[in-house]
Formats: C-alpha cells, sequence, structure tokens
C-alpha cells in the first residue's frame, strides 16, 4: 500500500483508491469515550476520474478492476456493477 499527501494537509491518503475524505475531528467527548465514535468535518474530497464523472460513479462500464469491493458476510464480497434507473416520469393530469 503506498501513501502520499495533498498540498496543505498532513493527513497520509492510499493511493489507487476510488475516493478519499479528509476530515477534521470535531471533538465531543462524550460519543468519543462512550461508544468509540468520532465525529468529523470533511474538509476536502476527491474521487478517481476514471470511475467519477459528472457527479456520478460510472460503475456500470468501468472494468472490474477498478470496481469497489463490498463484504457482505461469511467471506461473501461483491463488486459494484449493473445500474438501475428508478427516475419516473412526472404525473400529468
Amino acid at each position: 500500500m503506498k501513501l502520499f499527501y495533498k498540498d496543505g494537509f498532513d493527513v497520509p491518503l492510499i493511493e489507487d483508491c476510488a475516493a478519499r475524505i479528509i476530515c477534521k475531528q470535531i471533538s465531543e467527548p462524550h460519543n468519543e469515550q462512550t461508544y468509540d465514535l468520532f465525529i468529523g468535518q470533511v474538509v476536502a474530497a476527491y474521487a478517481d476520474d476514471r470511475i467519477f464523472d459528472g457527479g456520478h460513479w460510472k460503475f456500470e462500464s468501468v472494468p472490474d478492476e477498478l470496481k469497489m469491493l463490498h463484504y457482505v458476510a461469511g467471506g461473501q464480497y461483491y463488486l459494484d456493477g449493473k445500474a438501475i434507473n428508478t427516475k419516473r416520469n412526472p404525473i400529468v393530469e
């Protein structure tokens, strides 16, 4: 795994990721101590141009090696793939 830094940030980022976010921690001692829950404010976000364009992921058109791998359970994983469009035409009365 290779790390790099973006100008203006002292946070290591991982190369070859589909997307990256840089957050500033917002101190919430009760949540941190009670639940191991940390809250962050996103200060920068980046996405790989090979799979993200015009504000949309292109999962259905990229090769498998660029798709995101999702762990489900019991050693089962899934790759992003088929797109399903749920946009509907407006109802006209």
